[in-house]
């Protein structure tokens, strides 16, 4: 019986589930607004927190700071390149 019901879960259709959730979360956001977007991020923030204290390390903050400065380069070249 669990090795069914696992065979079932690793099988199920993960793309329409991904389309089911990114469809009730932009819908739930477009109704709520923005800061409903905040308060999810703030939840999942808490979430990491709770499961290790530690989290983000300094080397997380670090990276993360990179792929936002790679991110602020990508969106200058877009606006630039849209300009001319």
């Amino acid at each position: 019986m669990i090795t069914r019901a696992i065979r079932d879960f690793a099988n199920r259709d993960w793309r329409a589930a991904r389309e089911s959730k990114d469809t009730y979360w932009g819908e739930r956001i477009a109704r709520l607004g923005p800061l409903e977007g905040l308060r999810i991020a703030d939840q999942l923030r808490r979430q990491a927190l709770s499961q290790d204290a530690a989290w983000p390390c300094a080397a997380d903050r670090h990276a993360d700071l990179l792929s936002h400065v790679h991110l602020a380069e990508l969106l200058r070249r877009a606006g630039a390149a849209r300009r001319r």
